[in-house]
């Protein structure tokens, strides 16, 4: 646990240094608390808003990590690409920000209590990205969510925890009534495999979403117009099927509340970035077998993961400068 917390201070350290890099752009909020752990303690969790106040309100882009505390490489990613794109002198900076073109909410560490303990779960237990409530078609068995115990991973839980509380509360307030845009929103992980994964909705059903074709519209963007050639884009259920992803609610229910509003013009877009980081197990193959190792690239290769995803990243927040006409 001291390791793990150590680490956790030193990412919000340097949170704090990205919010006094980017100044009069930057907003770093407390947004709540953890689940409490076994000790009554309950960790901050922080979001960071970077842009002007017109940006934010009109073409607001989301960047989320660490649901899973073990997965720490997207915190790291996430960190890395928002010091590439606030410093002025750096060859990605962002001038949309200043200009007020468009606005990120960033909540890199959605479960710190994960991350200081070095666990998957939540201080409680809990899989955040099996919580929603959501009941899967053929979902893959236990790894698809259970509900036997906390003390077995991949538990489902009783009712939204905190953290995914706070999740859906920020997506609701920053994104739910914004008019006429286009709002991605992406969420970072690593997974098993070798292969980066840009997943959409759903994860619990393979019947398609509602956005299905302006989903492949910017997949294609992204592949044939920015290069991005080495993800693999599609639903997640085409991987495999989960009982309750927080992305499936969230979306589902902003459909819901727009549902008998004929002329809504703006789509909430949520997606997951998993990245593959397995590429070096026949360099390391003993990796396979610690929890730790098979999330995390190897150490000499850890730089070149951290920076080969900023044009990623970049031109994913980009689409967020664009509106619904634009895709049709």
């Amino acid at each position: 646990m001291l390791r793990g917390l150590k680490r956790l201070n030193r990412y919000e350290k340097r949170l704090l240094r990205i919010a006094k890099l980017a100044g009069k752009l930057a907003k770093l909020k407390q947004i709540g608390f953890s689940r409490r752990t076994s000790e009554g303690f309950r960790f901050p969790i922080y979001s960071l808003e970077l842009g002007t106040d017109q940006g934010l309100a009109k073409h607001p882009v989301g960047i989320t990590a660490a649901v899973h505390g073990l997965e720490t490489i997207g915190i790291q990613i996430l960190l890395d690409f928002l010091e590439y794109i606030i410093h002025p002198g750096s060859t990605g900076y962002l001038p949309e920000l200043k200009k007020g073109k468009l606005g990120l909410v960033v909540i890199p560490i959605v479960n710190p209590g994960g991350v200081a303990a070095k666990t998957r779960s939540n201080p409680g237990g809990v899989d955040l990205m099996r919580n929603s409530g959501i009941d899967a078609v053929k979902p893959l068995p236990f790894f698809g969510g259970q509900k036997f115990s906390s003390k077995l991973p991949y538990f489902r839980g009783h009712g939204l925890e905190p953290e995914s509380r706070i999740l859906f509360r920020t997506m609701y307030e920053k994104f739910f009534e914004v008019r006429n845009a286009i709002m991605p929103v992406l969420d970072l992980h690593s997974g098993f495999g070798t292969v980066d994964n840009v997943w959409w909705p759903y994860a619990y059903t393979q019947e398609p979403c509602e956005d299905t074709f302006l989903y492949r519209k910017l997949a294609s963007h992204l592949r044939e117009n920015c290069g991005h050639l080495h993800f693999s884009y599609g639903p997640q259920s085409e991987s495999y099927t989960t009982h309750g992803d927080l992305w499936d609610k969230f979306y589902d229910h902003y459909r819901d509340v727009h549902s008998d509003r004929s002329d809504w013009d703006a789509k909430f877009l949520p997606l997951t970035l998993e990245v593959g980081t397995w590429s070096d197990i026949k360099e390391e193959p003993m990796k396979i077998f610690s929890k730790k190792g098979i999330f995390r690239p190897a150490e000499h290769n850890k730089r070149d993961t951290l920076t080969r995803y900023r044009g990623f990243l970049r031109d994913f927040v980009r689409i967020g400068l664009s509106q619904p006409k634009d895709w049709i």
